[in-house]
């Protein structure tokens, strides 16, 4: 080390720069070599008196062993980090611990393959949505050595980020295909979805009652009394779960199943009217067939032109009026989503329930109509919260993605700390301070 000025010291020491890049306390530079494409960076703790855990005489050096690990890249260069180890043995040959080996969490994790730094960059970099591939061939390494560290420090970071399930109020059920395979059933997940922040607080491997009332229930007193709202898509399952778990969450069914229902009624007695007019399925010059778009657009999108055709082509193609009352039910659905005033919504609602239900009407809208009546007081509340099922139907796209770049997944483990690190919003700066041992 040389003095330029009285405040400012030149380090010219190779091994002393070395060690300044390390950063560790209580970590030596042994040295620095070339072998082959890779960079070996050379390290050893310096460790004072060591006594044994069990009986606490003064331990002795038994030997040092070489362990390498992956590090970071250097200039686009693979580095391996070799740790020089000490294995201490007891002194005292009554002491059933013979021997053991000192760790130091600051360089690697026990049974991690990565050092710290490397895993919790490829932890971050998993949560940016790269491939595991990608990360691995970064670090000249297999796809498991990093698989296993994102899934160790994956875990971690979940596990201390307490914020991400401490800040909602309002939270949403829905299910995803988690594998399908061909000739066999289609194994589904449940994703838990905080509505309100938009994020993904769990995904569990079920949709069962059981499995996702027992999920729900284990969460903390507190968390659980702060739930005001709870999401769903029409589901018995989830509106149990509610029932039980959740009694004092008012369950809103999201807007999009309720509307699509409808779009399913009128598609529905459209085809049937199709085949009893023509006697076959619609083909390109019937008019309910030339006519299936414009009834599933809103009436508002419209254009006067498009206005016209439709109504000649109900004309034309549904003499008994079945599929024009379907679409006015159903647009009379949208209204009631439109209204900003609850008490007018639930009067609205209901006289279009008492409409549905009327013997007169096609069996398709009467079905919509006990539907509507079955779950009344649930599609109502969507005036009360404001909250949907839309922000857990987007993440499960989200989810959907990361099983795209990731060609599928058969491990549930896996796939449930891809998906939480990429769409879970946890904390990150939560990661530089996680330790594991």
């Amino acid at each position: 080390m040389t003095q330029q000025n009285r405040s400012t010291y030149v380090i010219t020491d190779p091994i002393q720069i070395l060690a300044a890049l390390v950063g560790l306390k209580d970590v030596t530079v042994l040295h620095l070599e070339r072998r082959g494409p890779d960079v070996e960076l050379a390290v050893e703790q310096r460790i004072g008196e060591v006594r044994c855990p069990t009986c606490g005489v003064l331990a002795q050096v038994k030997d040092r062993p070489l362990v390498r690990y992956i590090d970071l890249p250097v200039y686009g260069s693979p580095m391996r980090l070799c740790w020089k180890k000490h294995r201490m043995r007891c002194a005292n040959r009554r002491c059933p611990k013979r021997s053991w080996v000192l760790s130091d969490h600051r360089i690697a994790a026990k049974n991690c393959l990565l050092t710290t730094r490397a895993a919790k960059w490829a932890t971050r970099q998993i949560g940016d949505g790269r491939t595991v591939k990608e990360v691995a061939a970064e670090l000249a390494c297999d796809w498991h050595t990093v698989n296993d560290a994102v899934t160790t420090y994956g875990e971690a970071l979940l596990e201390a980020d307490r914020k991400r399930l401490n800040q909602t109020s309002a939270i949403g059920l829905d299910e995803t295909s988690f594998v399908h395979l061909a000739g066999q059933r289609t194994d589904y997940a449940t994703t838990v979805a905080d509505v309100e922040h938009h994020s993904i607080i769990d995904i569990l491997p079920s949709r069962n009652y059981v499995d996702v009332a027992a999920w729900l229930d284990k969460q903390p007193k507190a968390w659980k009394e702060r739930i005001e709202y709870g999401a769903l898509d029409m589901s018995a399952t989830y509106a149990a779960v509610y029932n039980v778990v959740l009694p004092q969450a008012a369950q809103v069914v999201d807007p999009f199943h309720v509307i699509s229902l409808a779009n399913r009624c009128l598609d529905a007695i459209r085809r049937r009217v199709q085949v009893e007019q023509l006697g076959h399925r619609g083909r390109r010059d019937d008019p309910l067939y030339r006519a299936r778009r414009l009834l599933l657009m809103g009436e508002e999108k419209l254009s006067d032109e498009a206005t016209e055709r439709l109504a000649s082509l109900l004309a034309l193609g549904d003499p008994g009026a079945e599929v024009a009352i379907a679409y006015r039910v159903k647009e009379r659905l949208r209204d009631f989503y439109r209204t900003t005033d609850p008490d007018e919504a639930e009067a609205m609602l209901l006289e279009l329930e008492e409409h549905c239900t009327k013997k007169a009407m096609p069996p398709e809208i009467r079905r919509l109509g006990r539907t509507i009546k079955h779950w009344f007081a649930k599609i109502v509340n969507f005036h009360l919260a404001r909250v949907s099922n839309g922000p857990t139907e987007a993440l499960n796209n989200l989810i959907k993605r990361i099983k795209r770049i990731g060609f599928g997944f058969r491990n549930f483990q896996n796939y449930r700390i891809r998906a939480l690190l990429y769409a879970g919003k946890p904390n990150w700066r939560v990661l530089g301070s996680i330790v594991v041992r």
